[in-house]
């Protein structure tokens, strides 16, 4: 039988992983390896430390090494800490997260010292940068924005909780503002928050009490799966298991969420995060190699998550280790939830 996994509780311990540059094992202080840096503005859950996974893997493949710089959700910090892998003297440089127009100057400094830039999850070009690679943002939000407000028959009010300023998120509260102005009777409210599960969780207690009669919150509407598990958890206390829940990643703890018993989690859209950082770490190395011409933004696939395909889903993100990383029976989920729908693989085709 499927038992109730928080996933909060795993979440602060790998939040708190602090990765440091790795040296291939065949690789000595006379050969002087490749350095790569990249700056990442946060690591607090899987998307961060995936994009990192997949460089990783295509850099010390290719005899060299990642150096890796969290800028702990500070984007002061985070152009220091992009400063400082230019002024080491890195090879070559990727950017995860930030705002284009504040990363242009830094990005331009690089240009001048000869160290290709790869921008991803941006959500934006940057001046400077070879591409910027990660999810359709757009169309990710279309696919989650449509899956929730479908569970709500496109009715009753629901809370928006993303944190304001972050670019990525800005876009997916737009392009869900915009959705709704066809659906009259959908009202939005406001949730600003930080990048904190505890927080959000916080937040929705306060919610819940004001509104206490079910049915007078239709649903919750998360940025992202790690930020919006702190509601999740909230409606789960209180019992208000009528409340529809969905967001954008498919980190792990989405699947968890979606998997829980009684969740009120309906849908996440699965990034394929890995694919992000090995596809930017190629394009620095093919930059060094000489090639110049690369597309202004390079996409991944991405897929929405739902009980119906949840199983085919998981194995599409991991494999069928799937299972095992998840701590959940196959088997107990396929009883639970008959596998009726197909992972449609979705991303733009750009001429």
């Amino acid at each position: 039988m499927l038992t109730r996994r928080t996933a909060l509780a795993g979440v602060a311990t790998t939040a708190a992983l602090v990765y440091a540059a790795v040296v291939p094992s065949n690789a000595t202080a006379e050969t002087k390896p490749l350095r790569i840096g990249l700056a990442s503005r946060e690591i607090t859950n899987d998307y961060n430390r995936d994009i990192i996974v997949g460089a990783r893997r295509v850099i010390e493949a290719a005899g060299g090494m990642l150096e890796v710089a969290d800028g702990q959700t500070d984007p002061r910090k985070h152009n220091e800490n992009i400063e400082n892998l230019i002024n080491s003297g890195v090879s070559g440089l990727i950017i995860q997260l930030g705002n284009a127009q504040q990363l242009a100057p830094v990005v331009a400094t690089a240009n001048k010292a000869g160290i290709p830039v790869v921008t991803t999850s941006v959500g934006a070009t940057t001046p400077g940068a070879l591409t910027e690679v990660g999810g359709d943002e757009s169309l990710m939000a279309v696919l989650m924005n449509r899956a929730l407000l479908s569970s709500i028959n496109y009715q009753g009010d629901v809370y928006v909780v993303w944190v304001p300023g972050a670019p990525l998120l800005e876009t997916r509260k737009r392009v869900l503002e915009a959705m709704v102005k066809d659906f009259p009777r959908v009202h939005l409210h406001e949730v600003p928050t930080e990048h904190s599960p505890a927080r959000v969780q916080s937040q929705m207690e306060d919610i819940l009490t004001a509104n206490a009669k079910p049915g007078s919150i239709a649903a919750v509407w998360g940025a992202y799966d790690l930020l919006v598990s702190g509601a999740v958890e909230a409606i789960r206390r209180a019992g208000r298991n009528e409340i529809k829940v969905a967001s954008i990643d498919g980190d792990r703890i989405g699947f968890q969420m979606l998997l829980e018993e009684d969740s009120p989690f309906v849908a996440t859209v699965v990034q394929d995060v890995p694919r992000i950082g090995e596809l930017a770490a190629q394009t620095v190395l093919s930059a060094l190699k000489g090639k110049k011409d690369f597309p202004s933004t390079t996409f991944t696939n991405a897929w929405v998550t739902t009980h119906a395909n949840v199983v085919a889903s998981a194995e599409q993100r991991w494999g069928k280790s799937a299972w095992n990383d998840l701590q959940i029976s196959r088997a107990d989920v396929e009883k639970r939830w008959p596998q009726t729908e197909t992972v449609l693989i979705m991303r733009p085709t750009l001429p």
